[in-house]
């Protein structure tokens, strides 16, 4: 699977995009715009291509933040950085979710508990924990084909 940490800036802090989930598992918990990837679909196509399905967002791929592993599902997701290529586009959710918010990296804590996957609560505690180095990362998506 794919997830995308779409970030933007929240004043002198970061945020980034979650979801309520409206479908099982996990409804009415909140994710990150994510899922599984279609055959011979990359990581970084399936990251892009749900954000646009489930926010309505057009984005470019920052970095691979991390991979995590879902023992429930038995499930491997990639999670990358990304940001909108139009900063002023609205979201638009689809029938998959019930409701958005953007989250500052210092409320991450709060919100935790209300995280749908563990997998992904993981990956959202470790962006919110991550410093200044990151921003020295920079990812190269591999080639799709």
């Amino acid at each position: 699977a794919a997830a995308v940490l779409l970030e933007r800036p929240a004043g002198d802090d970061v945020a980034i995009l979650l979801l309520r989930r409206a479908v099982e598992p996990g409804s009415g918990a909140w994710d990150l715009p994510a899922g599984y990837l279609d055959p011979g679909e990359s990581f970084e196509l399936a990251a892009i291509r749900e954000t646009s399905e489930e926010a309505g967002l057009e984005v470019e791929l920052l970095e691979l933040t991390g991979v995590y592993h879902s023992a429930p599902a038995n499930a491997v997701t990639a999670v990358f950085r990304a940001r909108a290529t139009d900063p002023e586009a609205p979201v638009r959710i689809d029938f998959e979710s019930s409701d958005h918010a953007w989250v500052a990296r210092r409320d991450i804590p709060a919100w935790l508990p209300r995280i749908a996957f563990g997998s992904m609560a993981t990956a959202i505690a470790d962006w919110a924990r991550r410093d200044g180095l990151a921003g020295a990362l920079r990812y190269t998506p591999a080639d799709p084909k």
